[in-house]
């Protein structure tokens, strides 16, 4: 059983620390069975494709409930032939050609999302940019530090 509100919040620290950039939270206790690690790196791929496609100054939102993480950029979204392959591996949709990256981001966190037996999505934002869905099976565990601890 591993803490999902706790894994992001970790994540959402050190992206905050590199970026420079504002993360807005919303972090509700969630277990889920997964390996904190490669769930890490998950949601830090998420949240570090917010930082390139968001614009600077406008806020990255990130939200835990459930077994379910979202991640919101303001960006300019993704072009709906795009959002078919952005979970490919080494896909790079042609607006990102020109930036960092190798592809490979985003099919890591499908990967860990379905070794996981999650899944995970992308979807246009109703205003702009776009927000990516990654679901994972909750877990019946009492959740961690949050139980009271038995002598």
């Amino acid at each position: 059983p591993t803490r999902l509100d706790l894994v992001v919040e970790e994540a959402v620290a050190v992206a905050e620390r590199r970026s420079g950039r504002r993360f807005e939270t919303s972090l509700a206790p969630a277990v889920v069975e997964a390996s904190p690690a490669a769930l890490g790196r998950a949601v830090s791929n998420l949240l570090d494709n917010a930082v390139k496609w968001g614009p600077p100054g406008a806020p990255i939102e990130v939200a835990v409930e459930g077994g379910i993480v979202r991640v919101r950029d303001h960006g300019p979204g993704i072009d709906p032939e795009d959002a078919l392959h952005v979970f490919d591996r080494f896909y790079r949709a042609a607006a990102a050609r020109s930036l960092p990256g190798s592809g490979l981001g985003l099919a890591i966190v499908r990967q860990v999302a379905e070794a996981h037996g999650g899944s995970v999505a992308v979807e246009p934002a109703t205003d702009g940019g776009s927000v990516f869905t990654l679901r994972l099976s909750t877990s019946s565990a009492p959740t961690p530090d949050l139980e009271p601890q038995l002598a």
